[in-house]
């Protein structure tokens, strides 16, 4: 059964109203340990309405298996993040993969992004991140800031503008690590 999450966002200034939906798949919640289950259950509805992309989408939590060499994983084409069943995935590492679902529908609906770079979804998620939500002391890919952790969000935001005013080409990444002063 899946969930919903509000989601606003302005687009050509208006402002635009939707809902996001999940669900947690059974190969996911069979295995996975019910603290954990009930913990992605909370904390999705508020990871979602943070990506404007994701409205009118539905996001499935599956399975992260033994042998992949990640914290948790997303597939794009399928609207799947997967997570590990045993251990506690982050804040950080939530957006990071909802971000590569976004990126992954943004890609399909012809924008301009970064659809493979890891570093380009850190700035993308992070960018998307309340401050009060963060909790990592580093920008997956990146590295550690240097910089207060409410100043993130902003940072990952002007980086992407760089990168949208200058090219893809930019070195929009360098650009955001001397502001993050990794």
């Amino acid at each position: 059964m899946s969930q919903r999450a509000a989601v606003e966002y302005e687009r050509d200034g208006e402002l635009v109203r939707g809902h996001a939906a999940w669900r947690v798949l059974e190969h996911y919640a069979d295995i996975a340990d019910d603290r954990l289950v009930e913990d992605i259950k909370r904390r999705l509805p508020t990871a979602l309405g943070c990506f404007p992309t994701l409205a009118h989408e539905t996001v499935n939590v599956g399975l992260l298996y033994e042998n992949a060499d990640a914290q948790a994983q997303a597939f794009g084409y399928n609207r799947l993040i997967c997570l590990p069943p045993d251990e506690y995935t982050t804040n950080v590492t939530l957006w990071h993969e909802l971000g590569h679902v976004a990126i992954r529908i943004r890609h399909e609906d012809g924008d301009d992004v970064a659809k493979t770079s890891e570093e380009y979804c850190s700035i993308y998620a992070m960018a998307r991140m309340p401050p009060e939500a963060i909790d990592e002391e580093r920008v997956p890919y990146l590295g550690e800031p240097g910089v207060p952790r409410e100043d993130w969000p902003d940072i990952c935001q002007r980086a992407l503008e760089y990168r949208d005013d200058h090219g893809a080409n930019s070195h929009y990444i360098q650009h955001c690590k001397e502001l993050l002063q990794i």
